[in-house]
């Protein structure tokens, strides 16, 4: 996907990062990394300010993979954003850095293009190193608490087998919700419930 970040490879820019993992964006506890930049702008955007193309949290794809190999507590990485395949070369040397030291950690990305859209090379790279896909944007109107689609338009592609034992959980069970500590804030993580967007929330706490 053709994008400013286009070129980029060595340094990835966030909007947030949960680095001590959640059970609310998939199957175990799971690193989470929301990329900043978004250029769909669905209404009812749970996280708006991951939307403009601005310097958020610059950092290396390095220092990220090393953080997420020496975690032993986690089972996976959930990448949400933002638009994760605005960043897909970052992302690839990312995900590629981790599978070569823990190929036991499942991948997870959330995207508001849909599979048949992310043609180019490099969004085809970042698929080949994905196991579950949410393609499709959010629609407000089709919200639904499947799972962890937002809405039911989205789809969960399996792209490879090995979260295939957790199908039910992920395309129809219980929504979850977490609040952790972020900053001088909190960040509550999960599929927010109808109508909750991350502005309505006040003291700096946030819905991703």
């Amino acid at each position: 996907m053709e994008s400013i970040y286009s070129g980029i490879s060595d340094v990835v820019n966030l909007w947030a990062v949960c680095r001590g993992g959640t059970r609310a964006l998939g199957p175990g506890n799971r690193y989470v990394l929301w990329t900043q930049g978004c250029l769909h702008r669905c209404p009812g955007c749970v996280s708006p300010e991951s939307r403009p193309f601005v310097p958020r949290l610059i950092l290396s794809v390095d220092e990220i993979a090393r953080d997420i190999i020496s975690r032993e507590d986690i089972d996976g990485v959930t990448v949400s954003g933002g638009e994760a395949f605005l960043q897909s070369e970052a992302l690839t040397a990312l995900f590629s850095a981790v599978k070569r030291e823990r190929p036991d950690l499942s991948n997870i990305i959330f995207s508001g293009y849909t599979i048949e859209e992310l043609t180019g090379e490099d969004d085809k790279a970042l698929l080949s190193l994905t196991d579950v896909l949410i393609d499709g944007p959010f629609v407000e109107s089709l919200r639904t608490s499947d799972g962890l689609r937002g809405s039911s338009n989205q789809r969960v592609i399996f792209l490879t087998p090995r979260l295939l034992p957790h199908k039910e959980e992920l395309l129809s069970g219980e929504q979850l919700r977490e609040t952790i500590p972020l900053g001088n804030g909190t960040i509550t993580i999960g599929i927010p419930e109808k109508k909750a967007q991350s502005d309505h929330f006040p003291h700096n706490t946030k819905r991703v």
